[in-house]
């Protein structure tokens, strides 16, 4: 008979989050691998509900309910359980400078267990790099059984300062669900435009799916579109799928306020209920197909679930060329429309250098995607077609089973 793996998990969860996305793939792939020989207990960040259970072997613990001491990351509360449990094996997923300080903690809870003769934990980290990195953001990491980052990008920052975990760390991409993102007919897509943009629908559609925060550099992305409007192309739209007031971004209307663009004429937002529960993944695929290109100008990306989703709709897409860009794109661009003129740039929320794009260098790529597109030209029909070989393979069982093996392997 298989033994019984006690698993303990602290990842974003039952979230409208690029983690939480991550985390329910794994969570429902590793119930279909293991059955009941697996009791996964969720640690679950940014869900704000009551604790509980999802299935019989599933249960979900609410981490800003737990946590009096106010940690949004729910790192006390999953501390306490990790000491309090008997767990096989824990399971973390989120960046490093989240994860550094509960090092020395989870250390202090082995030894512990070592001198009471309790059952004893393995780790297992899963974690973006999304900047070039600096070398204190690697202390600690050997600490871990096993190590895995979404790029080769981010596994050669790791081992640029840590060598020694050459054989600790392994490159994991995200997956992509071709059933939920997939292309749709042009029937259905002019049938949506209209609906969703109404009068707007005949306009040249520039998307972004994206949080408003810091590192996704929202701004950039609507001065390279005024750009691109007031001297290339004034019959186009800008839609920006996001919380245009979320407090971990920028105040988006005050910014329109600013510019001669027009909400419901030049830009739009989602509906409130979009923004604030989160659009249903049949709505926003539908959305995505509507857009004539899709545009980002974040800052760095640890792996960007809304690039390869807007790949796997045959969506082009305008992406910056560093981070895990490089690895979405492909070496030379053949997935991708890369934006290179990059400057160097620091946000006060984490003072790391990181690279912003060029807004003239986006309205210039906007006016050579919409040439390509009227064209019909071979370069841009392979791209498309690159891009969406490139997302076909990533295949969420794949990824799951590749953590499943090791889970097994250290329980």
């Amino acid at each position: 008979m298989q033994k019984k793996i006690n698993l303990l998990c602290l990842f974003d969860y039952a979230a409208f989050t690029g983690f939480a996305t991550v985390s329910k793939n794994l969570v429902k792939n590793w119930m279909q691998i293991f059955g009941d020989n697996i009791q996964i207990d969720i640690v679950a960040v940014n869900y704000f509900g009551n604790d509980y259970n999802e299935h019989t072997n599933v249960r979900v613990i609410s981490a800003k309910l737990k946590d009096v001491k106010g940690d949004d990351f729910g790192r006390h509360v999953f501390l306490k359980t990790a000491n309090k449990g008997n767990y096989d094996v824990l399971f973390i997923m989120q960046d490093i400078g989240i994860v550094q300080p509960c090092i020395s903690h989870l250390q202090t809870i082995i030894n512990s267990k070592k001198l009471n003769k309790h059952k004893l934990f393995k780790t297992i980290f899963y974690f973006p790099i999304d900047v070039e990195l600096l070398p204190k953001l690697t202390h600690g990491l050997g600490y871990f059984d096993f190590l895995a980052t979404y790029t080769e990008f981010g596994k050669e920052e790791v081992l640029k300062y840590r060598p020694e975990l050459k054989n600790k760390i392994e490159v994991i991409p995200h997956g992509n669900n071709s059933n939920n993102f997939y292309p749709l007919s042009k029937n259905e897509i002019n049938a949506n435009r209209k609906e969703y943009f109404g009068e707007n629908a005949d306009k040249f559609i520039v998307g972004c799916v994206n949080r408003n925060q810091s590192r996704k550099d929202i701004p950039t992305t609507i001065l390279g579109f005024l750009e691109y409007k007031m001297n290339y192309n004034n019959d186009c739209l800008l839609y920006l799928h996001m919380n245009p007031k979320d407090p971990m971004g920028w105040h988006l209307p005050q910014i329109f306020e600013q510019t001669p663009l027009k909400e419901g004429i030049d830009y739009m937002f989602p509906s409130e209920e979009d923004f604030n529960k989160g659009a249903s993944v049949v709505k926003l695929n539908k959305i995505i197909n509507c857009f004539d290109v899709f545009l980002t100008t974040a800052t760095g990306g640890g792996w960007e679930l809304t690039v390869t989703e807007a790949m796997g709709c045959k969506v082009p897409t305008i992406i910056p060329k560093h981070t895990s860009f490089l690895t979405l794109g492909g070496a030379n661009g053949e997935n991708t429309y890369f934006l290179e003129d990059l400057y160097p740039v620091v946000a006060m929320t984490d003072n790391l250098i990181r690279n912003q794009c060029d807004l003239y260098e986006i309205a210039s790529k906007l006016d050579n995607v919409k040439k390509h597109i009227f064209q019909e030209s071979k370069a841009h029909k392979h791209k498309i077609e690159n891009a969406y070989k490139f997302v076909e393979k990533l295949n969420w069982k794949d990824i799951a089973k590749r953590f499943a093996d090791k889970i097994k392997e250290l329980a």
